[in-house]
């Protein structure tokens, strides 16, 4: 066997770096321009993404694209898309917790619901499109981003977007009410009408602008029997809630039960006496303050006698002008079981 010495054979091998590194170079240059091509790509990728977002804010309610400027160059060529249109609506929001029928429809009786708040009508998306070169290896053709949505519920439904003002009737814009039988609001307006022109009808403001409630509570108490607030369109169920309280109706066991109407000048009765009570005692209270102030040690100024001698005084005329009242309640609280016995009777005659 020939024997070659390990010096030969590193000899032999001499020079091959040079031409390996020429053979992997174009593949070391292709893998570079990749590289770079990709970092570009992505960056277009991120702006689209964010010229995408800014294009559907911008036209956001209450602005609209008018008086807000697109990105310039060279963040965004003049020659990109940057538009807005129509999206779908999510599906999140098609989720039974917000179908109600008072939103979408449909409603009985009659009434249309118009399609103000689908929400079909806010989805809105930004839209953004590039097509660049690439910087290297211009053989590979461009690099198109194609449409970079970003989707957006745009409406809010509040008044100012809706174009409602503060006196609007909300209710007329969200819905198509059903034509009446004209002769109810006639009715409602004459009955209006004959409340007005009765001779009494300044007696009528005890019911809610009475002026000794005034002097001696500080505000005014209304005791109209009304109607609550209840968005219901089944009568049945109004009259079981609301109108079922107010007037006389006959119980389970044939008695009359009196309403809240009925039973008013009992309500009126109790508020009064207890509010003229109430204002005597403390009007007592207070003269007692005084006379005491006034037997103290030491004995107060002449000019504060004379000051507490005046608010007794006062105080004094004022209760002997509340005890009458209270003595003319009295005596009409005694009658009221009379009158609540009459108003049964009548009842009991008409109710089937």
């Amino acid at each position: 066997m020939r024997y070659v010495s390990s010096d030969f054979r590193n000899r032999k091998r001499a020079g091959l770096a040079p031409l390996e590194f020429v053979l992997w170079l174009p593949v070391l240059l292709f893998v570079m321009a990749l590289m770079v091509n990709y970092g570009t790509v992505a960056t277009w990728r991120v702006r689209s993404e964010v010229v995408s977002r800014h294009a559907v804010w911008r036209t956001r309610w209450p602005r609209n694209g008018g008086n807000e400027s697109a990105p310039t160059r060279p963040y965004w060529p003049h020659d990109a898309v940057m538009t807005t249109a129509s999206g779908t609506t999510p599906v999140i929001l098609d989720i039974s917790e917000i179908d109600h029928a008072v939103v979408r429809g449909p409603i009985p009786n009659g009434f249309v619901v118009r399609p103000l708040l689908e929400p079909t009508q806010g989805a809105i998306k930004g839209v953004s499109e590039v097509n660049r070169e690439y910087p290297l290896l211009p053989r590979m053709g461009s690099f198109e981003s194609g449409d970079v949505d970003t989707p957006l519920i745009d409406r809010k439904w509040s008044a100012p977007e809706m174009g409602f003002s503060n006196w609007h009737r909300r209710t007329l814009a969200l819905y198509k009410f059903p034509k009446t039988d004209p002769s109810l609001s006639q009715a409602f307006g004459q009955a209006i009408n004959s409340v007005l022109s009765i001779p009494h009808y300044d007696d009528l403001a005890v019911l809610d602008r009475d002026a000794d409630i005034r002097k001696y509570t500080g505000g005014y108490v209304d005791f109209h029997p009304r109607v609550g607030r209840r968005c219901e369109l089944d009568p049945q169920v109004v009259y079981d809630h609301q109108v079922e309280r107010l007037i006389d109706i006959r119980d389970d066991e044939g008695d009359i039960r009196l309403g809240q109407i009925s039973r008013l000048p009992r309500t009126m009765t109790n508020y009064f006496l207890g509010m003229y009570r109430a204002a005597v005692q403390r009007m007592e209270d207070r003269i007692e303050q005084l006379q005491d102030e006034l037997n103290g040690t030491p004995p107060p100024t002449p000019q504060r006698i004379a000051e507490i001698l005046a608010e007794i005084e006062a105080l004094e005329a004022e209760i002997a002008i509340i005890l009458p009242k209270i003595d003319q309640l009295e005596q009409y609280e005694a009658r009221l079981p009379q009158i609540e016995d009459d108003l049964r009777a009548a009842a009991n005659m008409i109710l089937p």
